[in-house]
């Protein structure tokens, strides 16, 4: 299986989901993440945070910010989905206080609807899943909740690739932040670690999807 964790900045990867995506490579899937803005020092952060976590593509656009870049970064993103071509992407919630980050979950929501268009593009592509995660706020009802408890190490580790940002919030903040939600999360999950997410519906009632329904099943 693919999966695309999609954020806005170089480390929104690893404080969301980065028990997730070590879980996930560990298990066989091949990962991709994708941040959409960057500059010099955040890239090589982000690099090496990638490589902690065992992620086979890491990609980053070099926009200096979403929202004033949405439809220049769509078009990339629908490339991006276009080349990878994922099962499953995994994003920003679209409630997420930060302004990019809720402009970051408009355009995977975009890109994603536009990357299946079979009129657009010769080999489209559907995704099949989309998940929204925790970056610093919280999901009030997850609907999932994953077990990381033997990749939190890999997940601090990568969070401390991020020597930039770490002095915000005050000394030690993001690791003893997300180490406690972390750790709530996995008190709900009858485990030591967990992280949240919910599922998002994909949109099918354009004419360029085949399939526009669905079962119910008993059980």
């Amino acid at each position: 299986m693919k999966l695309a964790f999609v954020f806005a900045h170089p480390d929104d990867e690893a404080l969301s989901s980065g028990g997730s995506i070590a879980k996930y490579v560990a298990l066989g899937n091949e990962i991709s993440t994708l941040c959409f803005s960057s500059d010099s020092v955040r890239k090589k952060e982000y690099l090496n945070a990638a490589k902690v976590l065992g992620v086979q593509k890491p990609v980053i656009f070099d926009y200096p910010d979403v929202k004033s870049k949405e439809l220049e970064i769509t078009k990339d993103f629908i490339s991006y989905l276009l080349d990878f071509r994922p099962d499953v992407v995994v994003t920003h919630l679209e409630n997420d206080y930060h302004i990019d980050h809720r402009s970051t979950y408009n355009i995977v929501l975009e890109g994603i609807e536009w990357a299946a268009h079979e009129t657009q593009y010769e080999n489209p592509h559907l995704v099949s899943k989309v998940y929204v995660a925790e970056t610093t706020i919280l999901i009030p009802n997850p609907h999932i909740l994953v077990d990381i408890s033997e990749h939190y190490k890999k997940k601090e580790q990568a969070i401390k690739c991020y020597k930039s940002q770490l002095f915000k919030g005050g000394e030690d903040f993001y690791i003893k932040f997300h180490k406690n939600r972390t750790q709530m999360r996995g008190a709900q999950a009858s485990t030591e670690y967990a992280e949240a997410f919910n599922i998002i519906p994909i949109k099918q009632n354009s004419p360029f999807y085949k399939k526009k329904h669905s079962e119910l099943k008993n059980g």
